[in-house]
């Protein structure tokens, strides 16, 4: 249960090999990539020869290839009844290694297929986009459906000449008069379409040039139609041409519907021309020359003979290899962790907030317990964890979740158990007590003890912070640090805490004492080491001590934040017991108070386990990151 050692390794392979290589490196994983040129100066005479492999067109054509694939699958999505919920979670995604994609893969004619939904979706579009022409124009024409005269009729005209347009409400008062000066002109509203104000206008031809500047200052926007017929036979023949297509449209969505199948193939090429992408860039981490190829990299202690094997078996033996520890200090240095079963459930807390630095332990399984045991103080009762229990052992037999998912879900299960375990100290079944059942805590009595008991979790598990610190230190030849960030605070701690229980009269005045010099020695040793980490003159290093000391408020306010694990327990417990109570007075009365106690247990008790455990889930993130990780935790690692 730690950090995986790692080796760094360094391949010369010819450049005829370096596909077929980079294919079998991907099946074996266990690796990752480093720019080469962070090795060796290939800028020196003797390298000049190796250059940067040009990939750029490649990965271009795989990007088109995805988009391609995602078009697909929306458009026939679109069409086609999708599973959801709970039938969607059992389902499930197909899960398949990389082989078998190629497989897949191979059996499929991506251009046949991609062509004929592309075909179908242009055509589609095509229709969509006439009918909502269509539909405009109707409602264009609607405003002018008066008319008894056909648009192309008004163009026929010798001596005069005719137009329908529109003018905007906030030029309509200008046009009117500017139009009514017109001695041979004839102007009548004729309706109203979005926000113009329509108007048809006749005109003699010895009038054009004033009629034409009025219509340019009130922006007078013509209608061009040249139909033949009238605005209301127009109406008719575009509706008829509506429905024609609406039922071409609804042909093309029936057999987009029938493809339904072929989403799994597209969604398969998708992944598979991912995997392609991802080896292409890789290269880009590599330098070649016209006959052979250098790459370096990361890969596990444990992998490296099996690697050498998978160079040997694709490259023959016209290769060079070379394995070197790395530096533990170095940040690029990818990170795997590697824990048990029961622990691995949790890595999602570790990954959430940071992968730890090569030169940092796994704080996994180091908090792991520590963790369960918080959520359950906060979400303490048995029939919520029992509940939970069964739905994500439910989830985990008949679901087809993704290793990401099933990883999250076996952390729930995990807790679930806690939740169960403390729900039976506390005495709580969905809020209520069974008489006679054995219990530790009196929820609603021992209100104080609780809080004790978490401010000594608390106090416990700062403590198990700062020795973990102290640990990383000692392993790292640091004493001196040890002494003055360890040694140091836990001398000024724990000689307050005598003080402050001696004057409660919880101890003796005599371990008082000892305590008040053991705090002041703690204080005198956190102001040296303070002034020793900090630079400057004998000033500015005493101010840097006594602000060291002022970390005491810090620990105020984390031995505080444990509070939470009796309070967070409570208000679940309380709102659970109000539940019951008030299901409780409609309960017995009527057949109606039967089925709304029912549904009101059932619903509200549902929605409390999903607050319970939200709060619990958060606020114990809290005081793992927070409270524990601030101890010793810096994190910064790359996967």
């Amino acid at each position: 249960m730690a950090i995986v050692k790692m080796k760094k390794f360094h391949l010369l392979v010819l450049n005829s090999y370096r596909e077929k290589l980079l294919r079998e490196l991907q099946i074996f994983r266990n690796i990752q990539f480093e720019d080469v040129c962070e090795v060796e100066n290939f800028e020196s005479e003797d390298l000049l020869r190796f250059k940067r492999i040009a990939v750029e067109e490649e990965i271009s054509k795989y990007e088109d290839q995805m988009n391609q694939c995602t078009y697909a699958i929306d458009l026939i999505s679109k069409h086609t009844t999708q599973l959801t919920g709970l039938k969607a979670l059992i389902e499930g995604l197909p899960n398949y290694t990389f082989e078998e994609m190629e497989k897949k893969v191979s059996s499929m004619d991506f251009e046949m297929e991609y062509s004929s939904i592309k075909s179908l979706g242009d055509e589609l579009a095509s229709i969509e986009s006439s009918i909502s022409k269509r539909k405009e124009l109707i409602k264009e024409l609607e405003a002018v459906s008066n008319l008894d005269i056909s648009f192309n009729s008004l163009n026929q005209l010798k001596r005069f000449k005719a137009f329908v347009g529109g003018v905007s409400n906030k030029l309509l008062e200008t046009f009117k008069e500017n139009i009514e000066k017109l001695e041979f002109t004839y102007c009548e509203e004729v309706g109203v379409y979005k926000d113009e104000y329509l108007f048809f206008v006749i005109f003699d031809k010895r009038e054009e040039e004033e009629v034409l500047e009025v219509f340019r200052t009130g922006n007078f926007n013509v209608i061009k139609n040249d139909s033949d017929k009238l605005p209301k036979e127009r109406i008719d023949e575009l509706n008829a041409e509506i429905e024609k297509m609406s039922a071409k449209k609804d042909e093309i969505c029936k057999l987009l519907g029938t493809k339904s199948k072929e989403i799994s193939d597209f969604k398969i090429y998708f992944e598979y021309l991912g995997n392609l992408k991802v080896r292409t860039q890789a290269q880009y981490e590599f330098m070649a020359s016209k006959s052979v190829c250098v790459l370096s990299g990361y890969c596990p202690d444990f992998d490296t003979k099996r690697l050498e094997e998978v160079v040997a078996n694709v490259c023959e033996d016209t290769y060079t290899a070379e394995f070197e520890d790395v530096d533990k200090n170095d940040p690029d240095v990818p990170i795997i962790l590697k824990n048990n079963r029961l622990v691995r459930a949790f890595e999602s807390v570790t990954s959430t907030y940071a992968l730890p630095k090569y030169n940092e332990v796994d704080p996994t399984p180091l908090y792991a317990p520590i963790y369960a045991l918080f959520f359950g103080m906060m979400s303490a009762d048995v029939g919520y964890g029992v509940v939970l229990l069964i739905l994500t052992t439910l989830g985990l037999k008949i679901c087809n979740f993704t290793p990401n998912m099933r990883k999250n879900v076996k952390f729930f299960q995990l807790i679930a158990v806690s939740t169960a375990i403390w729900g039976f100290l506390y005495g709580s079944y969905f809020g209520a007590s069974i008489p006679g059942m054995w219990r530790l805590f009196d929820l609603s009595k021992d209100f104080m003890t609780i809080l004790i008991i978490s401010i000594i979790i608390g106090g416990i598990h700062l403590a198990y912070g700062l020795l973990i610190k102290a640990y990383m230190q000692v392993r790292d030849g640091q004493y001196v640090d040890m002494f003055f960030d360890v040694i140091a605070w836990f001398l000024t701690l724990g000689g307050i805490i005598c003080f402050l229980l001696s004057l409660a009269g919880v101890i003796s005045s005599d371990i008082g004492n000892i305590g008040k010099y053991v705090m002041i020695t703690g204080i005198i040793l956190l102001v040296i080491g303070g002034a020793r980490a900090s630079e400057g003159n004998i000033v500015k290093r005493l101010v840097a001590g006594i602000y060291n000391v002022y970390g005491i408020s810090n620990y105020i306010g984390d031995f505080v934040s444990y509070s939470r694990l009796m309070a967070l327990g409570m208000s679940g417990g309380y709102i659970a017991f109000s539940v019951n109570m008030i299901a409780g007075m409609v309960w017995g009365k009527t057949f109606i108070g039967y089925v709304a106690a029912i549904l009101i247990l059932v619903l509200f008790h549902a929605f409390n386990l999903f607050l319970s455990c939200l709060g619990a889930y958060v606020h114990a993130l809290r005081l793992i990151y927070v409270e524990f990780f601030g101890k010793f935790y810096e994190g910064g690692g790359k996967a």
